[in-house]
């Protein structure tokens, strides 16, 4: 059976670039929503534009107006959902990078404990050859 930390920091990984993947798609959405509602507000400027140059143009704009802004409205709520769940994307590749910076850690040091304790026994091995010289 293999080492647990190396499997474990291969899962750490994993979920890494799982989360870099779910930021892109979500960071995504955000320049989608944001262009849906540039666009919306654009609309409300070119009725207003169109309504002002033509006769009848008032009571239709009046009439459309209000259906409008409530897409434009929609729209810059929805800019604002997929801007909170891209900066929750970014809490959670975070969340994930720490996590797999603490399984490395734990691996340098479980490296570093093997070292020492193969010092250590070399270092025994020489005072018990040193020992029986004497």
């Amino acid at each position: 059976m293999g080492d647990p930390l190396l499997a474990l920091r291969r899962l750490r990984s994993l979920e890494v670039l799982d989360a870099r993947r779910a930021l892109a798609e979500r960071q995504a959405a955000v320049q989608a929503a944001e262009r849906a509602a540039a666009e919306s507000e654009a609309r409300l400027g070119i009725e207003a534009a169109v309504a002002a140059a033509s006769p009848r143009g008032g009571a239709d704009y009046a009439a459309w107006a209000p259906l409008g802004r409530a897409a434009r409205d929609r729209s810059a709520a929805a800019s604002a959902a997929a801007g909170e769940q891209a900066e929750a994307g970014r809490l959670a590749l975070a969340g994930h990078r720490a996590a797999e910076n603490a399984v490395e850690r734990l691996i340098e040091m479980q490296r570093e404990a093997k070292a020492v304790a193969a010092k250590r026994k070399f270092q025994a091995l020489l005072d018990e050859i040193g020992g029986r010289r004497r």
